[in-house]
């Protein structure tokens, strides 16, 4: 094109561009997604290792791999081994979500047998059973939100550890600091809650409401905390992050959020006993 309304008079030297972005056949595909990106080109030449041009790469291209890729950590993110279509048999779909699915059976597993130690516990305090889904709910809430806020960040390859330092730190912050927000809210809320409906003396009632607030504390801040490190950690050992997918992170947050409402509860059952 610029060959083409050049002047006559116009120098070779002024039209041919000796800069050009271009990308080598072993790259990653992200980088040329970044190339094409900061340069504005619609296609970028691919060369060999010894600088022959081998194709080239068109932005349409690189649309269509990354919708590709973004699929493939969406199906990840709920679940599932590989995307799924809408014209695919039952039983493909099936195998793709069973693995998933067996592995989160057993964690509940897990949860459930976590629980039951806590028998004693649920037995003399039967009340406390009626707020336990509030409290895995929101650690579980706290933990999808850290990890998808994780996995955006480590798509960044030459993210640098202080980076990742950083962002621990951050969700970790926003954890406690919703948690004491929300804590605060349940303590008054459950509070009235139980002495207006349940008829509980005053004493009573904010006992266990405040055992309600201490644990969406402690498990929002240690939820926010899992839902960033173990992205990290499958990043860190060669895993795609979004295998740390939401069931598996909610699945981790529900027992931390089992161990931290019942372990209070726990140490507080004397207390209530006396009062």
């Amino acid at each position: 094109k610029d060959l083409i309304i050049a002047r006559k008079d116009t120098p070779l030297s002024d039209i041919i561009v000796t800069a050009y972005p271009s990308v080598y056949a072993t790259e990653k595909i992200s980088d040329v997604l970044s190339l094409i990106e900061n340069y504005s080109e619609e296609s970028i030449p691919v060369l060999s290792r010894d600088n022959k041009i081998l194709g080239v790469v068109t932005a349409s291209d690189v649309v269509e791999v990354v919708d590709d890729e973004m699929g493939d950590d969406y199906a990840k993110l709920g679940g599932l081994g590989e995307e799924e279509d809408l014209n695919e048999p039952v039983k493909e779909s099936v195998r793709k979500r069973l693995p998933w699915l067996i592995l989160l059976l057993f964690l509940g597993m897990l949860v459930s047998s976590v629980v039951s130690a806590y028998e004693t516990v649920v037995a003399r305090l039967t009340l406390i059973m009626a707020f336990q889904s509030m409290i895995l709910d929101m650690s579980g809430n706290v933990g999808t939100q850290s990890l998808a806020v994780t996995i955006r960040v480590l798509m960044d390859e030459n993210l640098q550890s202080s980076a990742k330092g950083k962002l621990l730190r951050k969700e970790m912050e926003t954890g406690l600091l919703n948690g004491l927000i929300l804590g605060i809210i349940a303590f008054a809320g459950v509070g009235f809650y139980i002495v207006l409906a349940k008829h509980y003396p005053l004493s009573q009632a904010f006992l266990v409401s405040g055992c309600i607030g201490a644990s969406l504390v402690l498990a929002m801040f240690i939820s926010s905390m899992v839902g960033t490190v173990v992205p990290m950690f499958f990043k860190k050992i060669g895993v795609d992050p979004a295998v740390a997918s939401g069931p598996l992170i909610t699945t981790i947050t529900d027992l931390v959020g089992v161990v931290t409402y019942y372990s209070l509860a726990w140490m507080m059952l004397d207390r209530f006993t006396a009062l």
